[in-house]
């Protein structure tokens, strides 16, 4: 535990980082000047490491964790690097560095799952070519602004918003793109903002699931009660009308009643007859 810390201490920038968003930030900066140089010279690193679901679903799987780390774009590289010391170092406080870590992989990995999953179904999804971490970051940016909800931050340094209304925000403009330009094209950030909101809100989704199913398995208990209840009030009427035989039977109808007296009084007319 000691080594590892040490280990870490190394990456926290003179203590102003936690060790593993430190960790996070030198990985993607190597990754993307290595993959930008090579790329030009050796051999194609943005094509390596970017997420291709049709080659994933091919076998090659390193692609799931990958291409967060390699940014193409220099202007995306800063902006993702203050992302990730701006929020990143506020949620590993918060959370811890371990935790923070689990969350950043588990939304990578999980917005990588889904997107592989969807181009099954959905060719222009299949074909498209993902890279950069923007995706991830801005899913950081959605749980800040849902945990801390009314710090603020001012966009573009001039108009302040609070953390609530930034969350949302993020989300609402993701999906407008989305919409207006193909969600083939912003896949990975939706899931990794849904992601990281399922997680926000895990202990409600599991609540209602958990009471979901309560008030199911009692329905389902009083239904069956309610059968069985029916069953033995007729298996009782039934016992009574075989044991009790106080019952009439049914009563003739007029017509027939008529005929049978008719046929009495004839057959008493008649007589025997005589040899």
């Amino acid at each position: 535990m000691a080594r590892r810390d040490e280990w870490l201490d190394r990456f926290t920038f003179g203590g102003r980082l936690p060790g593993t968003v430190g960790v996070i930030l030198v990985a993607t900066v190597a990754a993307s000047f290595l993959a930008a140089f090579t790329s030009r010279h050796v051999a194609p690193l943005f094509e390596l490491a970017a997420l291709r679901p049709e080659l994933v679903l091919r076998g090659q799987i390193w692609r799931l964790v990958t291409w967060p780390f390699v940014e193409p774009s220099p202007l995306h590289l800063i902006f993702e690097c203050l992302f990730l010391w701006w929020f990143g170092r506020d949620l590993a406080d918060e959370w811890g560095s371990r935790r923070f870590f689990q969350v950043w992989f588990g939304v990578t990995l999980f917005a990588s799952v889904v997107t592989s999953i969807v181009a099954l179904v959905d060719p222009a999804v299949r074909v498209q070519s993902y890279l950069g971490g923007m995706g991830v970051a801005e899913a950081l940016i959605v749980g800040w602004g849902l945990w801390f909800p009314d710090r603020v931050v001012r966009i573009y340094f001039v108009l302040p918003i609070k953390g609530l209304w930034l969350a949302w925000l993020t989300i609402a403009i993701t999906i407008v793109f989305a919409v207006y330009e193909g969600w083939e094209f912003y896949l990975p950030t939706l899931a990794a903002e849904g992601g990281m909101l399922a997680w926000l809100f895990r202990r409600s989704f599991v609540g209602r699931w958990s009471s979901f199913q309560r008030q199911r398995r009692a329905n389902a208990q009083q239904a069956q009660a309610r059968t069985v209840a029916k069953k033995r009030a007729a298996s009782a009427a039934h016992l009574r009308v075989i044991e009790g035989g106080d019952h009439d039977p049914p009563a003739l109808s007029p017509e027939l009643e008529g005929k049978i007296d008719a046929l009495l009084r004839g057959a008493q007319k008649a007589g025997p007859k005589k040899e």
